[in-house]
């Protein structure tokens, strides 16, 4: 029997990942969400086969309405999104948390529901015993709370855990910049070059990730009745010095060296986005591992992406990602 598989955001860089992993198993039907049917990307999907159909995720209703027969559910939310419109971080939490409450109520009421898959973040906050708020981080763990508080929903729900895409350098406060004295590229970033991070590489590793637990369920012997499953999609933990230094090695930029500044000179260079991303890298440093990539709710558990069968095999690393891009014009 071919079951149904929802994807939220599927015009999306984590939701277009999950289509990828999933669009030619021949025992799921993929049913994407977008705002507008008539976007390019939407109609890129559409003319893959992809059911496409519009919803808002601050419509509840709409969501209920797209939701009918999923077997399973990938949701995602973007912090990004209102962030970007000017409106500050307070209020762009609030509208990712609402998003994500109504994601997961619309889900709680689909009577198909076998499994929910959550894209979060680390409680930032929590984590650090108030040190530290990211606001895209916390916005994002203040709805993990919200389905654990849900007896039902948290039954059938995994938490996936992302980490630093490979594909950041995109980012201006992440792009290196030469210096011709000291012939080398320097980025400044307000943490330790010693301090950790956790790489993701590439984002389709949360595709590949959902694709493997709908194949091989989550282990039977981290079963979780009173806290979250998570799942720390990952491709290793690297300090941020040796993170950088491979990046350049493998573009062929020769060194790199990160700089530690502090954290208003990084915001005074990049402005809100300095803040808002200096503040995951602060958390980084002030958290540090095993922290950075774990949980705070009791009976919490959670899975290295790497250790589970059907995944570890096709996970792409951010080494991986550098060596299919053309650097000559960065």
């Amino acid at each position: 029997m071919v079951k149904l598989l929802v994807v939220a955001g599927a015009t999306g860089m984590q939701g277009s990942g999950v289509i990828d992993a999933l669009a030619t198993n021949p025992d799921w039907k993929i049913r994407g969400l977008t705002r507008s049917t008539n976007s390019d990307k939407a109609k890129g999907l559409s003319d893959r086969g992809i059911e496409m159909v519009s919803a808002d995720m601050d419509d509840e209703d709409s969501l209920l309405n797209a939701f009918i027969g999923a077997n399973a559910i990938f949701a995602v939310t973007d912090f990004y999104e209102p962030f970007a419109t000017g409106i500050g971080p307070e209020k762009a939490m609030q509208i990712e948390y609402e998003r994500g409450l109504k994601l997961a109520r619309a889900a709680a009421k689909t009577k198909t529901l076998e499994f929910y898959f959550w894209s979060t973040l680390p409680a930032a906050n929590d984590l650090t015993n108030g040190e530290v708020k990211v606001p895209h981080f916390d916005a994002k763990a203040a709805v993990d709370a919200y389905i654990k508080n849900d007896i039902a929903l948290n039954s059938k729900t995994i938490f996936l855990l992302t980490g630093f895409y490979a594909s950041n350098f995109n980012y201006p406060p992440f792009t290196p910049v030469y210096s011709k004295p000291a012939a080398k590229y320097i980025l400044a970033l307000p943490a330790r070059s010693s301090s950790y991070l956790p790489s993701l590489g590439s984002v389709n590793n949360i595709g590949i990730t959902v694709s493997g637990l709908l194949q091989l369920p989550y282990p039977k012997s981290a079963s979780c009745p009173t806290g979250g499953r998570y799942v720390h999609v990952t491709t290793g933990k690297y300090q941020i010095q040796d993170y950088f230094s491979k990046w350049a090695m493998v573009a062929g930029k020769g060194k790199l060296q990160v700089l530690s500044v502090p954290f208003e000179h990084f915001e005074a260079l990049h402005g809100v986005w300095g803040t808002e991303l200096g503040l995951m890298v602060k958390f980084w440093e002030v958290a540090g591992p095993p922290r950075m990539w774990g949980t705070v709710g009791e009976g919490d558990i959670m899975v290295d992406s790497r250790d589970l069968d059907g995944v570890k095999e096709n996970l792409v690393s951010a080494e991986d990602v550098w060596s299919k891009v053309d650097w000559s014009q960065f």
